[in-house]
């Protein structure tokens, strides 16, 4: 049963609350760090994070150090090591000396360059003691060698190193990692929450995948293993029987009426129809903060939102940090910090999206 463009949308069971309901519950599904992101997916100062990336670094620096012991051993397969060594280096670059400024970023440069000096001493002692001759065989080094190859292409890399070496290669431009064929696929088919719509979609292979609590919540991936302030999150909601059409879209999408679906309190950045696998989608760009624990946390949302008969899919990715002291709601247009965040996790979303593929036989 389609509905008429001008009835009010607070009428229509079930849609309502899946247009303003899951962005403003989201905020409870991360709790960012102490200080704002001043860069592009600026990792969190936390115990978790800083370990990881000190084991992150200290993994490359044993892989590092283990070729060239290799070269060394057997000079016949010199050429092999360093060429492998080139292939991660290319695959992964400036891999340490960029681990290293994350670490400086979180724990100041003179305690991280303390840290890392460390690191790089206790693993040449242990690594002194493991490779010694009777176990350094030719038959070691030869698979050694083809494991480099298959770690540069992200192949057989322990978690959550994987994790932390992709997230800190796409820092900055993070839909590359999508791109460069490092994802995730998921699948809807089975899902509990799906209301039996089969889809499909990519995501990167650095984000941490979870179950949502609320029953529309089909999943949620979180940037940076997990530990990241950035948040994508599926939704189905079954709109019991009503459906929107493409040209009730464009209507809405021509008269603003896309507005009214974002949360209260939100500010509207822009709005627009696409199309994903051929089908009509909206989207909008959305503004706002919200008090979580005592704190003021700023957030900026892209939504995508897909009717499928009579079911709503939404996707929404979302940068979040503590806004700036004082701050009683969203300025976005004026919030440089903001803008920046967005900058990044906006065409990833966009990524993702596109690679929304909706199976035969909803």
């Amino acid at each position: 049963m389609a509905f008429a463009v001008t009835r009010s949308f607070g009428a229509i069971p079930g849609l309502a609350a899946a247009l303003t309901l899951g962005l403003g519950l989201s905020l409870c599904l991360v709790t960012p760090g102490a200080s704002a992101r001043v860069e592009a997916a600026q990792f969190r100062s936390s115990p978790q994070v800083i370990n990881t990336l000190s084991s992150t670094y200290g993994f490359v620096i044993a892989q590092d150090i283990t070729l060239s012991r290799i070269s060394d051993e057997y000079p016949g397969l010199a050429p092999d090591a360093e060429l492998a060594s080139a292939y991660f280096k290319n695959a992964f670059p400036n891999i340490t000396h960029r681990l290293a400024e994350n670490l400086a970023t979180l724990m100041g440069k003179d305690h991280a360059r303390e840290v890392l000096d460390d690191i790089r001493r206790q693993i040449k002692k242990e690594l002194d003691s493991q490779l010694t001759t009777d176990k350094l065989t030719s038959d070691f080094a030869a698979r050694f060698i083809e494991a480099i190859h298959l770690r540069a292409q992200g192949e057989y890399l322990p978690s959550p190193f994987k994790e932390f070496l992709l997230a800190t290669k796409y820092q900055v431009e993070p839909v590359y990692e999508l791109y460069d064929g490092y994802f995730q696929q998921f699948h809807t088919k089975g899902h509990s929450k799906s209301l039996g719509i089969n889809l499909a979609l990519h995501l990167p292979a650095s984000w941490s995948a979870a179950e949502g609590r609320l029953p529309h919540i089909v999943q949620k991936w979180q940037s940076q293993a997990g530990t990241g302030t950035d948040m994508i999150i599926l939704e189905i909601y079954d709109l019991h029987g009503e459906t929107v059409s493409d040209a009730q879209l464009k209507v809405m999408a021509a008269t603003d009426q896309l507005a009214q679906w974002a949360p209260i309190n939100s500010q509207m950045l822009d709005s627009g129809l696409t199309r994903v696998d051929h089908r009509q989608v909206y989207w909008f760009d959305i503004a706002m903060t919200q008090r979580h624990q005592g704190t003021p946390i700023t957030s900026q949302t892209r939504e995508y939102g897909l009717f499928l008969d009579d079911k709503l899919i939404r996707l929404h990715c979302t940068s979040y940090h503590p806004a700036a002291d004082g701050t009683a709601y969203a300025k976005a247009k004026t919030d440089l910090t903001v803008d920046d965040g967005f900058s990044e996790i906006k065409p990833l979303c966009e990524g993702v999206m596109g690679s929304l593929v909706v199976m035969e036989g909803n």
